[in-house]
């Protein structure tokens, strides 16, 4: 894969994390996870995965996903593939913005463009809602509420030609990023 920009978009627990890194792993693409932007502000509020965050939060990490994508756009070098990762709700007009300018980030690289919506039964999210590791990255841990989010709030309604929609479900990490890949490099 050359300067590529894949996008998994799902909601939380989906495995967009364990995805990007076995694409990652294959193909030498770049990760920018949602949490790496996240992050920065969620470690200094001591947000625990449960609690609702205070106002404001998104408005500062959008600074910092900002810087990240300026970066992707003018110092990386021009061959560089990258894997993006976020839940995008499709009534969410910051979630339209935030896929618009990575839409224009891979515009201005000149990248093939990759949506990938990852979808899972209820069981599988729950399953996976309780992970430590999820715990550990700041991420969301409370099932119920994740559950009601995904049945309250659809992803992304994504109309693009590249687009790509996996089922997670019982589709292990390592499949899901070759059906990616290959799809991807079909696209180059």
């Amino acid at each position: 894969m050359k300067n590529t920009i894949v996008y998994l978009i799902g909601h939380y627990g989906v495995g967009k994390l364990t995805i990007a890194r076995a694409i990652c792993a294959a193909t030498e693409a770049r990760l920018f996870d949602n949490h790496l932007a996240n992050n920065v502000i969620f470690s200094l509020i001591r947000a625990d995965g449960k609690t609702p965050l205070p106002e404001g939060v998104w408005d500062r990490i959008e600074v910092i996903r900002e810087q990240a994508l300026l970066s992707m756009e003018e110092l990386a070098p021009a061959d560089a593939s990258f894997v993006l990762t976020n839940c995008l709700l499709d009534n969410d007009p910051g979630d339209w913005a935030a896929y618009d300018r990575v839409l224009e980030t891979a515009r201005r690289r000149d990248s093939t463009f990759v949506p990938v919506l990852l979808a899972a039964s209820d069981a599988a999210h729950a399953a996976r809602m309780a992970s430590p590791d999820r715990a550990e990255r700041l991420k969301m841990t409370d099932a119920i509420g994740a559950e009601r989010k995904r049945h309250a709030n659809a992803l992304l309604r994504i109309d693009h030609p590249n687009r790509l929609d996996l089922d997670t479900t019982t589709l292990p990490p390592s499949e899901a990023a070759r059906l990616i890949i290959e799809h991807a490099e079909r696209l180059a």
